[in-house]
């Protein structure tokens, strides 16, 4: 299970646990508060289809070429 964790780099809220229910624990963050520090699975975050656009690239082909682990927040 997921659940929303408070980042130790930026502050913002952002999630922890399984993976499965990251949607779930984004959707009760309210706007503006949502870490960035640490990529959300399985959400569509404002703003990531033009960035996608602009680089030339597809999303899935974005997506699939991150590292999961290069962007993890410190929890404290």
């Amino acid at each position: 299970m997921c659940y929303a964790v408070k980042c130790g780099t930026c502050g913002k809220s952002t999630w922890a646990g399984c993976g499965r229910h990251v949607a779930s624990v984004y959707s009760q963050i309210p706007e503006g508060q949502h870490c960035l520090c640490r990529r959300w699975p399985g959400v569509k975050l404002p703003g990531e289809a033009e960035s996608a656009a602009a680089g030339g690239g597809s999303a899935s082909t974005a997506e699939g070429a991150a590292d999961p682990q290069s962007s993890w927040c410190i929890i404290s």
